[in-house]
């Protein structure tokens, strides 16, 4: 089976609580922690590097706020990125899933996934003598709304099976398909998530661009259901004496489902609306692997694979897990006193698994159905991040961001 392709666009709206981007997560506090640095309490700085943001202040006073800005930026610039500071967030997520089945052709997909996700974080810096930090960050998402689910049988290459069969006194190759689609929804799905990283702070700049790069480890497991799942099955026969596939016109082939009339004998009669001598006759394989003839003994009529169906419970689910190391650079750049810019790249090697059940298989087996994994090196992850904050008023931030 090809590999499990999961890609997510996080966009990030918070007032009023710590902010986390980054690619191991970049933190801000609300004004409070750093404000001991400064010489009263007036002023502070939302941003947890110390990259002078300082709290708003009451205009009359804006002048005497500036020359205190300047030292708590000098007391700030001595003693930054100390101790212990606790950040959380809530995103809304939007993100794709598809899994691709060689042998059976069949591609399943989750196109309009969308997610809302609460995660914690928590980093310690360990001070200027030791320049390092140490972070961790946990999350928990629901499925927000409903997503379509498909399941298609249609679009694959391996649509077509030979087999033989019988023309009179010789075997004659022929060609079958059950092309099939089905549509079904999924809600409630969840998800569960966990990183921890190891950095050297501010490790070198790059201009006014402070760079923190870091080792970790990421953990990310999310499950999926869908119910009320409705589809259509065709089945389609095909050869040179009962050709049932006609090109209309350039680039279009339309084929007739097939359709076959048995006399009392088991012989074919009639095929797909048109008659054919009686000497000419279909018969299934020896493995039982094509029925084209339901009784043999009496005169029937046999549309193959052709029906449509309804499968109101649980018709597929499936629990994907991703875990692995990966390197990651933080990048910061303050623009003025109030607003910062944060910007990650992360590169990970993560081993996976991906499971699936599809109860409604009889012929198939159950927990799992389907399955898919790779081990270390098999697949990678690539994440990219950039994050804009402002300071509103005292304890108050805007942040902005993509994931």
């Amino acid at each position: 089976m090809k590999k499990v392709s999961f890609i997510v666009l996080n966009m990030v709206l918070m007032a009023g609580v710590s902010g986390v981007a980054g690619a191991a997560g970049t933190y801000y506090n609300t004004g409070t922690y750093q404000q001991r640095y400064g010489t009263n309490n007036d002023g502070g700085y939302y941003n947890s590097y110390g990259a002078g943001r300082p709290s708003a202040l009451p205009t009359q006073t804006q002048s005497r706020a500036v020359q205190k800005t300047q030292s708590q930026r000098t007391s700030v610039s001595n003693n930054q990125k100390q101790g212990l500071q606790i950040g959380a967030d809530l995103t809304h997520q939007m993100a794709g899933w598809k899994f691709d089945m060689k042998t059976a052709g069949s591609s399943l997909h989750y196109d309009d996934l969308r997610w809302n996700v609460v995660g914690a974080n928590a980093v310690y810096y360990f001070g200027d003598s030791l320049p390092m930090q140490f972070k961790v960050g946990a999350n928990y998402g629901v499925q927000f709304g409903e997503s379509a689910m498909f399941d298609d049988d249609l679009t694959t290459d391996n649509i077509w099976e030979a087999f033989y069969i019988n023309v009179g006194t010789e075997k004659e190759l022929a060609e079958t398909a059950t092309p099939a689609v089905s549509i079904g929804n999924s809600k409630d799905g969840k998800q569960y998530g966990f990183n921890a990283a190891f950095g050297f702070t501010d490790l070198f700049d790059m201009g006014r661009v402070k760079v923190t790069p870091s080792i970790g480890y990421r953990y990310f497991r999310y499950e999926l259901e869908t119910k009320k799942n409705k589809g259509l099955a065709i089945n389609v026969f095909n050869s040179p004496t009962y050709v049932n596939c006609v090109d209309v016109q350039a680039g279009e082939i339309e084929c007739t489902p097939f359709i076959g009339f048995a006399d009392s004998d088991g012989k074919l009669i009639g095929y797909s609306g048109f008659q054919v001598g009686t000497d000419r006759y279909l018969e299934q394989n020896p493995d039982g692997s094509y029925i084209i003839l339901n009784d043999p003994s009496a005169a029937q009529l046999s549309a193959g694979d052709t029906f449509y169906y309804e499968q109101s419970g649980v018709s597929h689910k499936y629990e994907t897990e991703w875990a692995g190391p990966y390197l990651a650079l933080d990048m910061e750049y303050a623009i003025d006193n109030a607003n910062i810019v944060n910007a990650g790249v992360e590169f990970g090697l993560p081993v996976y698994k991906s499971t699936g059940d599809q109860p409604y298989r009889f012929d198939w087996l159950h927990s799992p159905s389907v399955e898919d994994k790779g081990d270390f090196g098999d697949a990678y992850h690539l994440g990219l991040n950039a994050m804009w904050s402002t300071s509103i008023s005292e304890g108050i931030m805007l942040s902005l961001g993509m994931t």
